[in-house]
């Protein structure tokens, strides 16, 4: 019986129940567009469109939890302001249990602001205060009141003081299975974790060292023994982020798990994800190598999109399972691109989107295309018909459709190529509904026919970077002009 299985026959015998404690914030984004200069100096003015929050930090090891099936219950200490109200308000919708969130009158709310034009981050703004000392007395009360009924507990200490009063003795005393996520694991090696979770630097601090370079593996594992004795832990899980995980036990390396690249702006949160995996597994039976698969899988569904966002149990079986790989075929028919949009969306994927003519095929077009399926789940290419590149170019191109199709869709990077006849591509995005349109960095928005329907399906536009040709910088569509909006 595979990782999966288990994992669904435990959540079918009895939900988990879960306690993270920790400290919380909001996670609070403004999108928009931005067209103009401020007039009071050279930055740009972001035209709001709309505001997303979400809980963070330990809040959102919460929101996974949930989301993954298990019961949750919360401590860590927020404020009696307004982004206060809107993080409990994401938490209840969620139906996790508040009651143990400490707001007191007259305080504040930490929160991490991101202005986001037209898909790209402009600023990050850190409103973060650490928590008082009568706050944290009353996080330190309230967690050990609600070890009793947990079947696993998650301490998310992030330096904002929530957990400075905790009592580790009693803790550790008090859960079933201790997972710990700490910014300086050191200053938990005397509760003895049964897993704790720290990434390469973290990992590297412990050791009086920098941040490893090369192949971090094989770094790990060369440092299990003092990594291991510094973290006191049970079991210490290495984070790499984009490699993925190795797992270090009683001073050996052991289980390694393998992560699916994705752009940083994607990563937000998943180490967060990662750890709420892991709790899961391990609050349902499983041992600790099939847990950190589930956390591996976890976290490979959230960094296919932007910002912070959760994964659910139909999303973590679809990746154990690998259903993920049955939409990765190419096709060349409009049914079969609709089909594998819609079968992309029924698992949770972000849906990319970029067209072009891609004649004479270079490795421009395939760095472009490597870096578009970089940002999300399904990447459908759209290529222009032979007709109507001669409608805008007024030649035949070199390559007929069928074989510019042919070979766009061998690429790995490419999971769906379509040929469509018209001269923009706002039908193939109206159709089809992207989450991200994709255009090369030799395009500015303002020259694209496509962006307003882009914004029309609430999609993001993304202008990614130059490639070297032939000794001249291009972009990836650099062989046609850019005014006719080709690729």
């Amino acid at each position: 019986m595979g990782a999966e299985s288990r994992l669904i026959d435990a959540l079918r015998r009895e939900r988990p129940t879960v306690l993270v404690v920790g400290d919380v914030l909001l996670d609070r984004r403004w999108e928009g567009s931005a067209e103009r200069l401020c007039r009071e100096g050279p930055v740009p003015v972001l035209d709001v469109s709309r505001t997303l929050d979400a809980p963070g930090g330990a809040g959102n090891t919460a929101m996974n939890l949930a989301a993954l099936g298990a019961r949750v219950r919360l401590i860590g200490v927020a404020g009696d302001d307004e982004p206060g109200e809107a993080l409990a308000r994401c938490l209840a919708e969620r139906g996790i249990d508040t009651d143990g969130l400490v707001r007191l009158p007259n305080r504040t709310t930490p929160v991490k602001a991101r202005l986001v034009a037209d898909g790209q981050l402009l600023l990050r703004s850190d409103f973060c205060r650490a928590a008082d000392d009568d706050e944290a007395r009353l996080v330190a009360d309230r967690t050990l009141a609600a070890l009793e009924e947990a079947d696993a507990v998650v301490l998310c200490d992030y330096g904002l003081g929530a957990l400075a009063a905790l009592d580790h003795s009693a803790v550790r005393e008090g859960a079933r299975a201790l997972v710990v996520d700490a910014r300086r694991p050191s200053a938990w090696a005397d509760i003895h974790a049964d897993v704790v979770t720290p990434n390469a630097s973290e990992a590297a601090e412990l050791l009086g060292s920098s941040a490893p370079h090369g192949d971090r593996f094989e770094w790990a594992a060369e440092h299990a023994e003092e990594i291991t004795r510094a973290t006191g832990a049970r079991h210490t899980l290495v984070t790499l982020d984009r490699d993925g995980t190795i797992l270090l036990d009683h001073g050996r390396a052991g289980h390694v798990t393998h992560a699916r690249p994705a752009p940083e702006q994607n990563a937000v949160g998943a180490g967060d994800t990662f750890v709420a995996g892991l709790t899961l597994g391990l609050a349902a039976g499983l041992a600790i190598d099939d847990a950190a698969d589930v956390a591996q899988a976890a976290a490979d569904v959230v960094v296919e999109s932007p910002g912070t966002s959760v994964c659910t149990v139909a999303q973590l079986v679809g990746e154990l399972r690998g259903e993920h790989a049955a939409w990765a075929s190419a096709v060349s028919s409009w049914d079969e691109a609709r089909e594998a949009v819609a079968s992309a969306r029924r698992a949770g994927r972000a849906i990319v989107l970029t067209n072009g003519v891609f004649d004479e095929l270079h490795r421009g077009h395939t760095a472009f295309l490597e870096e578009a399926a970089r940002l999300g789940g399904l990447l459908v290419v759209g290529i222009n018909s032979d007709e109507s590149v001669r409608r805008l170019r007024g030649s035949s191109p070199v390559i007929a459709e069928e074989d510019r199709a042919a070979v766009v869709a061998a690429l790995g990077s490419v999971d769906c190529a379509v040929v469509f006849d018209s001269e923009t591509a706002v039908p193939l995005i109206r159709e089809l509904r992207p989450d991200v349109y994709v255009k090369g960095g030799d395009y500015l928005p303002g020259m694209l026919a496509e962006q307003s329907a882009v914004h029309e399906v609430g999609g993001r536009l993304e202008l990614l970077g130059y490639v070297q040709r032939r000794g001249v910088p291009v972009g990836a569509h650099a062989e046609e002009p850019s005014e006719e909006r080709l690729s």
